[in-house]
């Protein structure tokens, strides 16, 4: 009977330093699994996503740096003295002091006067009124909104600029600045006159 129960007694020893060790045992794996948990290569993946970011974004910046020659400005008008002066037996007086050549457009810089005593006023674009150049191109006037036939009073100077539109090559030696084509001189309504222009000396 004492025997039996030093026996339980020590079975029940053997139970709980079982039952003991098993707990002990369970923190260490529980604490082990959070200490191994961060331990997964999630740093990496972010710094090796931006290496790809960081390039995507150069590229583009250094295609518009690229891009940006072919798209330059194109070159800047050519402006050229003259002192060129053209008279009408209508009364008209035309003097041209330069001659502006660009991409889009021949611009010249005029002043024009009329003097007549029978008419109070004439025009200078009433028929067709045009740059020509050598090859016989016509560059024809743009008319201002305000006074589509160029027209002058009496007694009056005009100054400013005539606009033709169109572009002079580089090559060119001389215009021909032709105010109402067609037209005699003593036509005191619309009179024609031509003057040659020369861009180059010689």
């Amino acid at each position: 009977m004492g025997m039996e129960y030093r026996g339980t007694l020590g079975w029940m020893a053997v139970a709980m330093a079982t039952l003991w060790l098993a707990g002990c045992k369970d923190p260490a794996g529980t604490a082990a699994g959070p200490a191994s948990a961060p331990t997964p290569a999630t740093a990496p993946p972010p710094a090796t996503a931006a290496a790809p970011a960081a390039t995507a974004t150069a590229a583009p910046a250094a295609a518009a740096v690229v891009a940006a020659p072919p798209g330059a400005a194109p070159a800047a008008p050519r402006t050229l003295p003259l002192g060129v002066q053209g008279v009408a037996p209508a009364g008209v007086t035309v003097r041209v002091k330069s001659v502006q050549i660009g991409g889009d457009a021949t611009v010249l810089d005029v002043s024009i006067s009329f003097a007549n005593r029978i008419t109070d006023s004439t025009m200078l674009a009433l028929a067709d009124t045009y740059l020509q150049d050598e090859s016989g191109a016509r560059l024809h006037v743009k008319r201002p909104d305000h006074n589509r036939d160029i027209t002058i009073r009496e007694g009056q100077t005009l100054d400013g600029q005539l606009v033709f539109l169109g572009r002079v090559l580089p090559t060119a030696r001389t215009l021909k600045l032709v105010f109402n084509d067609g037209n005699d001189g003593d036509n005191i309504v619309a009179p024609g006159l031509s003057m040659d222009l020369p861009l180059q000396a010689g």
